[in-house]
């Protein structure tokens, strides 16, 4: 394992490696190992965790668990924790569970396209089996426990928040366990699907808040939050807020980069309003936020 020190955070990774994890970032790479247990057997999985700038051991902070989306990996947190806050929160982030994607490379010869080659690629998911469920819901708390025995972390103030299919696994384990997060917020993730007991515990849930995004345009690869959606959170009498992001336009970044940096500066406001005051907003969806 890697302790990574950075200006905007200190980073510590579960690997070793010389490239830096985001362009604005200059690393100073320091050997460090850790492990966990897990039924009373010692094992070590791909994570990261970051602490704030200025870290004071004395203050309970707030926790982030961040699971990332299809594609990534636990590196993603380096992307999104400085947009987050570099100061309120302490981070961390597993990886997700090891798959096969099936690929194609294909080219167009006499106007006809033609399979040039196939092969299988190695990604990070979460998919959504039984297996994986209870695997990620593992990965999920014995992030937290880590991070529990590195940093001053507020048991009452841990957060789930994940992207894409991340963003659909953290409704699914927040839902299966609400009692243990403070919120959980789905970035462009789908709400998931009724099988493997979402709803176990759907009377605790109903206590849970949950912060989803939607895309806003036709180009903003998100899902968009469905009738059958909005009439299963009103009939379980949950606590959602809904956002739509639209993407605006940017000489300076891409598109979808200001639309990120403007969701997860007001998922950091979200989590901040309820790290200090616990009591959630009715549920709300606004269409053009």
């Amino acid at each position: 394992m890697t302790k990574v020190k950075m200006p905007l955070a200190n980073v510590e990774t579960s690997e070793t490696s010389s490239e830096s994890a985001s362009v604005s970032f200059k690393t100073n790479l320091e050997k460090y190992t850790a492990r966990h247990n897990r039924q009373g057997k010692s094992y070590s999985f791909p994570h990261i965790i970051a602490s704030p700038l200025r870290y004071e051991a004395n203050y309970e902070y707030p926790l982030i668990v961040w699971l990332h989306d299809l594609g990534k990996t636990e590196k993603e947190i380096f992307e999104v924790v400085p947009k987050i806050s570099v100061r309120n929160y302490v981070a961390v982030a597993p990886r997700g569970i090891a798959t096969n994607v099936k690929r194609v490379a294909r080219s167009r010869i006499n106007g006809r396209l033609v399979c040039e080659k196939r092969w299988n690629e190695r990604v990070y998911d979460w998919s959504e089996t039984e297996e994986n469920v209870s695997e990620a819901e593992n990965l999920v708390f014995d992030s937290i426990s880590i991070a529990q025995e590195k940093y001053n972390v507020n048991p009452r103030r841990i957060f789930l928040v994940g992207h894409g299919n991340g963003g659909t696994m953290a409704l699914r384990i927040a839902l299966r366990n609400p009692r243990e997060f403070t919120g959980v917020v789905s970035i462009d993730g789908a709400f998931p699907t009724l099988e493997h007991l979402p709803f176990r515990a759907w009377r605790e849930a109903r206590e849970l808040p949950i912060l989803m995004t939607a895309g806003g345009s036709s180009s903003a690869h998100a899902p968009t939050i469905t009738p059958e959606n909005l009439r299963l959170f009103h009939t379980a009498g949950m606590t959602v807020t809904i956002r739509q992001y639209r993407e605006t336009a940017s000489l300076k970044k891409n598109v979808a980069e200001v639309r990120m940096q403007n969701i997860l500066r007001d998922v950091n406001t979200w989590m901040m309003d309820r790290a200090l005051n616990p009591q959630a907003p009715l549920c709300e969806y606004f269409k053009n936020y």
